[in-house]
């Protein structure tokens, strides 16, 4: 079981300004609760035991509230960008403080119960540079479409010439991603887009990418008002059934 998560958590939150303008995206109030309180219990009770916090916009405030990570039975430790480095080259930045071969990496800002135990070995099976959580959306508006082979390798990611399949859905990347640091560590340290960015560089390099489709898994963004409204009885709900009932994982 790979143990250890990466968290972007830096973003302004600007699609949110009209709803939450006092405080940085992680931390908006969903069902009376900071947003990362539910992301940070997923996590945990899926089995994740440390949790790196790539910080930007708010640090202080994230970091005040979730401290060393006690409350969620985590370890928790930061990495403060000085300026804006994007999500691939606060990832990047953040390399000397992760003591892992391997990782999850995801948003701060999205919550996708995958189950992260079985992307592991999925990713381990197929020695898999990078794998991404997917899942059928009808719609790419805000999203990255993939395009899949029948073994689950990738073969285009963000194309938005994608055509759907025979019922309107396109497989979206999810946002959740295992990442071997090698892939990573070799990189320039400066400001570089994960997705519209890195991604092509390494499949255009040759990478070993691959899918881990979750058909069925919740799924919410909550960067924009629609989301977030919807997500403040939808993501407790969700949170407390894991929760209560648990999982193998």
């Amino acid at each position: 079981m790979i143990d250890y998560a990466v968290i972007l958590a830096g973003g302004f939150g600007t699609r949110l300004r009209s709803v939450v303008n006092d405080t940085p995206k992680a931390l908006a109030l969903v069902g009376g609760k900071p947003f990362l309180f539910w992301l940070l219990s997923l996590l945990s009770a899926r089995g994740i035991k440390r949790v790196l916090m790539l910080l930007g916009y708010g640090a202080k405030q994230i970091s005040d509230y979730c401290g060393d990570g006690k409350e969620w039975g985590l370890f928790i430790d930061y990495s403060v960008e000085d300026e804006p480095m994007d999500k691939g080259g606060a990832l990047r930045l953040a390399m000397d403080k992760i003591n892992a071969s391997n990782f999850f990496f995801m948003n701060g800002d999205t919550f996708f119960d995958v189950n992260f135990s079985a992307m592991a070995e999925f990713h381990l099976e197929r020695t898999s540079d990078l794998t991404i959580a997917t899942r059928k959306w009808p719609s790419i508006d805000r999203t990255d479409p993939l395009e899949i082979d029948e073994k689950s390798r990738v073969i285009s990611f963000g194309r938005k010439d994608l055509p759907p399949d025979h019922r309107g859905e396109w497989f979206i990347n999810g946002g959740i991603y295992v990442v071997e640091r090698e892939l990573v560590e070799g990189l320039p340290c400066k400001r570089m887009s994960w997705e519209h960015e890195l991604i092509p560089r390494f499949l255009n390099d040759g990478k070993a990418l691959y899918a881990f489709s979750q058909e069925g898994k919740y799924f919410i963004d909550i960067g924009v008002p629609e989301d977030y409204h919807r997500a403040q009885e939808s993501i407790p709900l969700v949170c407390k059934n894991i929760l209560k009932i648990g999982e193998n994982i």
